[in-house]
């Protein structure tokens, strides 16, 4: 699939067209600058037939050998969250990074999930600059081995490059308190007056922050004519100040392909730069992966298939996955996921719902767990994110998890670091009779701090009292909850979660 726009600058988001500037046919043939861009990529391989490394060199290909001058560029987020990366890292995520061709990246916050000291080695590993203009050491310095600043050349024009990060990194990963992430206004204006006095001509942001914040950029910062992003997974294209701005969304579903044609001409005198953009979205649907690459992923693929049956951990008391268990009663397994979570996050309470358990079975005690058991468990690709609520809110959500307790609906939750009791006698909304959190009871108008999935956090399974919740960790920034787990089961070696009365039916 292939949404191209050529002879129009056309604004692609969630299917909205924007409107466009046309060539002027009294210009004269203006050089065209190709920008290949893709951003939030942690899976090597396709998905639903689309995404992955292999497909997407075969798409870079085609476009290169398209274009007289082209860039490829990255917009953050390569490292993590997926299960691989739990494991190796991210090392894989740059070997295939150098292989598809990248000539120049910008941080993103999932960068510093492993800590600085992996973010350094994953950026000296690479054979492409890696952007952070406003990733700093507390004395001013540029962090983990990232550049202010890049200038290229393509068809005689210097192209000036820099790259900005969230803000918000230090609350959504694990970048240290050695790093800084200075405000994003005033880093960009200092960076296109630096680029400029070094001789760029075109000047081009790579950001992993907030798509508002890039129409922000483009709102106060003159002198920006393109501005490549990431962080939000949205495929989008329009024109906003002059100013064109494009993302991918994510895991190389898409490759959004920029064009610039840029030339010189003179206006009352003055030497100016003309710059029109068009574009097209191009879909990885169905591709067929570049053989090069595919020989890469598979390699990669067939190690992970190995050690997922390397054994995480041993289980002292026998686990109940059952389904009938998990969506109508306390289950220890599910205990123990739900205390997984509140231990990542550090949050008041844990929640996960019984729908996402899908293992069906239990495992003797004295059974040996593995990776492979706990993606059996937890199938659906779910991060763990964290949300502030009000007490209110919070009872809200557990009387809805019962309200089809007699059904087996999947909306039955599990709990870390609280209690509840409820009679399921009584009518749907007016079950739950006590909620202790921390051993007292719930506030309604206190603030609590809740880790669950992301498929309840936006509502999944009817909880739609979470969409109004504010999010501490939203997806973006979050770890796959089967990683999750699987850490939290490593780290204690041996476990023995028990039924213990953290759910009590009258």
């Amino acid at each position: 699939m292939i949404l191209s726009f050529k002879r129009a600058a056309t604004a692609v988001a969630g299917g909205v067209i924007a409107a466009s500037l046309m060539v002027s046919a009294a210009m004269a043939e203006p050089t065209r600058i190709t920008f290949l861009h893709f951003n939030d990529l942690d899976r090597i391989a396709p998905k639903d037939a689309k995404g992955g490394f292999a497909p997407l060199m075969t798409l870079l290909a085609q476009e290169r050998a398209r274009a007289e001058h082209s860039v490829t560029t990255f917009g953050g987020d390569l490292i993590s969250p997926s299960l691989m990366s739990g494991l190796t890292k991210g090392s894989q995520m740059v070997e295939l990074m150098n292989a598809v061709g990248t000539d120049v990246a910008v941080v993103g916050n999932h960068e510093f999930d492993f800590g600085p000291e992996v973010a350094a080695k994953r950026i000296a590993e690479s054979n492409f600059p890696w952007l952070g203009t406003n990733v700093l050491t507390q004395d001013g310095g540029q962090a983990v081995g990232t550049k202010p600043y890049h200038i290229m050349e393509a068809g005689g024009f210097k192209i000036g490059f820099f790259g900005l990060v969230t803000p918000e990194t230090p609350f959504l990963s694990s970048p240290g308190e050695g790093i800084k992430f200075p405000e994003l206004v005033a880093t960009a204006k200092k960076a296109v007056e630096d680029l400029k006095a070094q001789g760029a001509e075109i000047i081009v942001g790579i950001n992993h922050i907030d798509f508002a914040d890039d129409r922000k950029l483009a709102a106060e910062v003159p002198g920006i004519h393109l501005l490549l992003g990431g962080h939000d997974h949205i495929p989008v294209n329009l024109v906003e100040h002059d100013v064109t701005l494009a993302e991918a969304g994510s895991q190389a579903h898409y490759l959004n392909v920029v064009q610039l044609d840029v030339e010189w001409v003179e206006k009352r005198g003055k030497k100016k730069l003309d710059v029109l953009p068009t574009w097209s979205v191009i879909s990885t649907r169905g591709v067929v992966g570049e053989p090069t690459v595919q020989k890469i992923v598979d390699g990669h693929m067939n190690k992970l298939d190995q050690e997922m049956n390397v054994e995480i951990g041993v289980s002292e008391t026998e686990l109940d996955t059952r389904r009938s268990t998990v969506r109508s009663t306390e289950s220890n397994f599910a205990n123990l996921i739900a205390d997984a979570l509140k231990d990542e996050t550090k949050a008041d309470v844990a929640m996960t719902n019984g729908g996402g358990i899908r293992g069906d079975k239990t495992y003797d005690a004295g059974h040996k767990l593995t990776r492979k058991d706990v993606l059996s468990e937890l199938p659906f690709g779910n991060v763990t994110v964290k949300l502030e609520l009000t007490g209110d809110q919070l009872w809200q959500a557990v009387e809805h998890a019962v309200s089809k307790v007699e059904d087996g609906a999947g909306r039955f939750s599990h709990y870390s670091g609280m209690t509840m009791t409820y009679d399921p006698a009584k009518p749907a909304g007016e079950r739950v009779s006590e909620i202790l959190v921390g051993g007292k009871p719930l506030d309604k108008a206190k603030l609590y701090t809740l880790a669950t999935n992301d498929y309840v956090a936006n509502g999944g399974d009817g909880f739609k009292m979470f969409k109004e919740s504010k999010h501490l960790i939203d997806k973006a920034a979050a770890t796959l909850m089967a990683t999750t787990v699987i850490n939290y089961i490593s780290e204690k070696g041996t476990i023995a979660p028990k039924v213990e009365g953290r759910i009590s039916a009258q």
